[in-house]
């Protein structure tokens, strides 16, 4: 059984010339006589061009307050934009928290590589580095501030 909106239109059907003429239009290039209207006018362009036959084509035309992001005029002048510090060199940190990190990323790794490829690893290496990745994240949690500082608003990493 098949359902009656799904069958094709009749070829008299008044669709079908609107279809055609649309289709004409824009496979035709602007300046040629298939681009121009069924009234031999050239084509409407711009904003309102597919406004319907005896409707303003400004009520079509986009309101100045709804404008895209490539509407957005930047400004030529930074107002006191900000500009942060430079950070400090890598080997200036506090080697212990360096080892901490390193410790609490490369046990668990190296756990999974241990798994993935030496299965009959012994058990006190299986142990040893669950011990240092749980210590080394003991650690870090330890060393995580207690309060907050009231003069701080968090803006700052």
């Amino acid at each position: 059984m098949t359902n009656p909106m799904h069958e094709p239109a009749e070829s008299g059907d008044s669709d079908d010339s609107v279809w055609e003429d649309l289709v004409r239009r824009l496979e035709a290039a602007p300046d040629t006589p298939a681009a121009q209207g069924s009234h031999g006018s050239p084509a409407p362009a711009g904003p309102g061009a597919n406004a319907p036959r005896g409707v303003d084509p400004e009520l079509f035309r986009m309101h100045p307050a709804l404008g895209g992001p490539r509407d957005h005029e930047l400004a030529d002048e930074d107002e006191g934009a900000f500009v942060p510090e430079d950070p400090p060199a890598l080997g200036s940190g506090n080697p212990l928290l360096t080892l901490a990190w390193s410790c609490a990323a490369g046990a668990p790794i190296a756990l999974l590589l241990l798994a993935i490829f030496w299965r009959r690893a012994p058990m006190p290496l299986w142990i040893g580095l669950v011990v240092v990745a749980v210590a080394a994240a003991v650690f870090l949690f330890a060393r995580l501030p207690r309060h907050r500082h009231e003069d701080d608003d968090g803006a700052r990493v």
